[in-house]
């Protein structure tokens, strides 16, 4: 007997959508929000942006001499500037004409089109900054594991861990890490697969050639134009990218312009609570600024576990700080350590707010000098376009008062 099945039904019967839609994205951005607030930012004019620093003292103050001695020959003190590139950071949206028109009310959509686009450029315009605030101006964003030309390979973080920022479908630069200039793959389209212990497999459409074990991929056509991050700042070295050192200050000829500093030359060991007050003991005694400076400490979730515990495994309390923004922190000698998902692994991060400044020439901020934040599409097609910028890059005015432990087990 013939009936009438959903198989048979299937051109005619309708699916169902229950929104709101759901997010499947981690959207936090700790970091930046934690640096862009009004002690932390500044606006500025320009180019580039230069700070006088005062580096050294007058070595001839408190010189004892015998009576009627001569004076000894006069001191001075010491002055510098750093100068700090502005960075200029774009994202676009284009929605065609019949998705707006389609997407304008909630019984033929669940969102507006544009309503929509704009949210989630903002949102991801901000996770991008935030990112870029844990980079060393390159902004890699994952790590050849070893010389592999034909699609197919391993990434990672640079240092054993399945830790990548990157999305399938998108396109990337890979750059080459002996000279961190040469694109060994130009404009290559990643599709991220399986999550191993150590790495993730990608495979990719495009050409890449030469490559080696920590040659890194960045967006397309960013190398170099990405924002100044922990990674750069809060160091004893240089930046990759900048030759001539952070804001022009070389870190070997410039003793001063050096962070406290505690590795163990590339071999993660376990956390302890010694370790981890060694970078507060020495940011009291090598710069001008004490413990009670430190505002947090930031750490990537895994290394954040590690410390509770060793908390739990001594006996300790497990106490947690609220910070401003509704942020909490597990509290280390009254210290709130914070959590940044996008922060790198296998360290802890001790900041001085006050020495961090997010100079700008411009806050988020849309084109619309002509009147119009939507501009049509200017190939003639009926679709509209926006697109969203900031200008500004993170400074550092006092490098040696934060503190860096790295090579953690975590």
């Amino acid at each position: 007997m013939a009936s009438l099945n959903l198989t048979a039904a299937d051109n005619v019967l309708k699916n169902f959508y229950l929104g709101p839609i759901r997010e499947q994205l981690n959207n936090s951005s700790i970091l930046l929000a934690r640096i862009d607030r009004d002690e932390s930012t500044q606006d500025a004019y320009g180019k580039n942006f230069t700070v006088p620093l005062h580096t050294s003292r007058n070595d001839s103050a408190g010189i004892g001499r015998a009576d009627d001695g001569a004076a000894g020959t006069a001191g001075v003190q010491g002055y510098s500037t750093i100068t700090v590139p502005n960075k200029y950071l774009y994202g676009s949206i284009r929605v065609t004409g019949p998705t707006i028109k389609a997407t304008k009310s909630k019984a033929g959509a669940f969102i507006s089109a544009i309503e929509s686009e704009i949210k989630g450029v903002t949102r991801d315009f901000k996770r991008s900054m935030n990112r870029q605030l844990h980079s060393d101006g390159v902004d890699g964003l994952a790590y050849w594991t070893g010389a592999d030309n034909s699609s197919g390979t391993t990434v990672d973080d640079g240092r054993g861990n399945p830790f990548v920022h990157l999305q399938s479908g998108s396109t990337y630069d890979l750059i080459d890490a002996s000279d961190n200039s040469t694109k060994l793959g130009d404009s290559i389209v990643v599709t991220v697969g399986a999550k191993a212990a150590t790495n993730y497999a990608i495979t990719w459409t495009g050409t890449v050639s030469g490559s080696a074990d920590g040659d890194y991929l960045v967006p397309e056509n960013s190398l170099g134009y990405q924002m100044m991050g922990l990674a750069g700042i809060i160091n004893n070295a240089d930046p990759t990218l900048l030759g001539s050192g952070l804001h022009g200050k070389a870190a070997a000829t410039n003793a001063y312009w050096n962070a406290q500093v505690f590795k163990n030359s590339g071999t993660n060991r376990s956390l302890t609570l010694e370790l981890m007050q060694d970078p507060l003991s020495e940011i009291a005694v090598n710069s001008d600024y004490s413990e009670e400076d430190v505002k947090f400490m930031l750490s990537n979730v895994w290394v954040r576990d590690k410390y509770v515990a060793l908390l739990i495994s001594q006996k300790r309390f497990v106490n947690t700080m609220k910070l401003d923004g509704g942020f909490t922190g597990v509290e280390f000698n009254g210290i709130p350590l914070v959590v940044d998902t996008q922060c790198r692994r296998n360290r802890i991060y001790y900041v001085c707010p006050e020495t961090l400044k997010l100079f700008r020439t411009s806050d988020f901020d849309w084109m619309d000098d002509d009147g119009s934040v939507l501009t049509r599409d200017t190939n003639g097609k009926d679709a509209y376009e926006a697109t969203m910028f900031h200008y500004g890059d993170l400074a550092c005015l006092c490098r040696n008062a934060n503190g860096l432990l790295d090579d953690i087990t975590d």
